[in-house]
């Protein structure tokens, strides 16, 4: 063999993505505010420059676009980032008082234990139940406490303090900890499971609308769906309906690509009701053409770490690559320790931007020049300058 001189990797110009949050109580604006945050981490990070531009909402508040570039010296990367909205659904949930939450929510872990996906979820990774058992844990030390105080003291008043310091502890948990969003969770992902509640279904609908779409696009190279934790359960199942739709659209289409991000495809999968889920994967696993990979992390114990759903969940088809990353080794001093004793910034971490050069950073899956899965990971192909690196091209002797 003898190596032909080296040669520039073709960068993709134009890229549209698709972005679906997880279960959290932020607008889109909140949403694309931390996007934009996340580019330009991304840029000092690797001494590109950056721009972003206003975002626009669709008429029904779903849909809100905003375009946004990197550039290197010698290359350039347009995206439009759409970001598809269902924090209004979260707010309703979190409207509820928070007692029904927690009777809710407790109802719906104990279906877990019931209809055996507790040990299901132990089987695909085992420290998924500490995640699972935080709210119990949380209201049963807040009982627990209130009820040794009552007992300590005793009497009438020993009853009055330990029913004022459990709710105390209770709605301290819920500032703090975030009890009652945790609860709410839950319920939601068995409604969503059971498949019981309309405006889940509808938002689903719409979700597939945009996906169908985005693959009849023919001004970009690529489009990138990205679904972060919860999120990647709508997404995929809008991404199985739109290739139900209309399984080949016309030709040339951009390269489609779907990346999940502290992925909670199995925390609903896994549950007996979930079989639309279980449908969607398995047509995703058997599209052609589609590049899926998951990036986990062990330090995320909001997600399955390393568990191909394919496989656990024993469907045919191609299962996504499965790519681990590290939070300490794409994080400066001060992120990791921010990151490393909060379960919920570890789970943001896919989202929040990159302090160190990383094989792994959400801005230059949504903005680099990189096609996304198949191209080499971001440190390998951009140079200390921001430049890409030349491949060098194998050729016969």
């Amino acid at each position: 063999m003898t190596v032909a001189p080296s040669t520039p990797l073709l960068p993709v110009r134009r890229r549209l993505v698709l972005h679906v949050p997880g279960y959290e109580p932020l607008s889109a604006g909140a949403q694309q505010r931390r996007l934009a945050r996340t580019l330009g981490r991304s840029a000092a990070c690797w001494g590109l420059a950056v721009e972003t531009g206003p975002g626009v909402e669709s008429a029904d508040r779903v849909v809100r676009s905003f375009p946004a570039r990197l550039s290197g010296p010698d290359w350039a990367t347009e995206a439009e980032i759409r970001i598809l909205a269902w924090d209004d659904l979260i707010a309703q949930d979190l409207r509820v008082p928070l007692p029904r939450r927690i009777l809710r929510g407790g109802a719906a872990l104990a279906r877990l234990l019931a209809d055996g996906t507790l040990a299901r979820y132990g089987a695909a990774h085992w420290r998924y139940l500490l995640f699972v058992a935080l709210p119990l844990a949380l209201l049963g030390g807040a009982l627990v406490a209130g009820l040794l105080a009552g007992v300590a003291l005793g009497g009438w008043a020993g009853v009055a303090l330990g029913v004022a310091l459990a709710l105390g502890l209770v709605l301290l948990a819920d500032r703090r900890a975030h009890l009652g969003h945790l609860f709410a969770d839950w319920s939601f992902a068995r409604d969503l499971a059971d498949g019981t509640r309309p405006d889940i279904a509808a938002r689903i609908a719409r979700f597939a609308q945009e996906v169908a779409a985005a693959r009849r696009t023919r001004e970009v190279d690529e489009v990138v769906l990205t679904g972060h934790s919860l999120g990647m359960v709508l997404l995929a199942q809008a991404l199985a309906a739109a290739l139900a739709q209309d399984p080949d659209p016309p030709r040339p289409a951009p390269r489609l690509v779907l990346v999940g991000l502290g992925s909670s495809l199995l925390k609903i999968a896994l549950m007996p009701a979930a079989g639309a889920l279980r449908a969607a994967v398995s047509r995703i696993a058997a599209a052609p053409g589609l590049s899926w990979l998951e990036y986990t992390s062990r330090r995320d114990l909001v997600s399955f770490h390393r568990a191909d759903p394919v496989a656990a969940l024993r469907l045919a088809g191609r299962g996504p690559r499965m790519e681990r990353i590290h939070p300490r080794a794409m994080l400066d001093a001060a992120g990791w320790r921010r990151v490393r004793l909060s379960m919920l910034r570890a789970h943001r971490i896919y989202l929040t931007g990159n302090g160190r050069r990383y094989f792994y950073d959400w801005g230059l899956i949504a903005c680099g020049p990189a096609a996304v899965g198949r191209d080499p990971c971001p440190d390998r192909l951009i140079a200390a300058d921001g430049s890409l690196r030349h491949a060098p091209q194998e050729t016969a002797a």
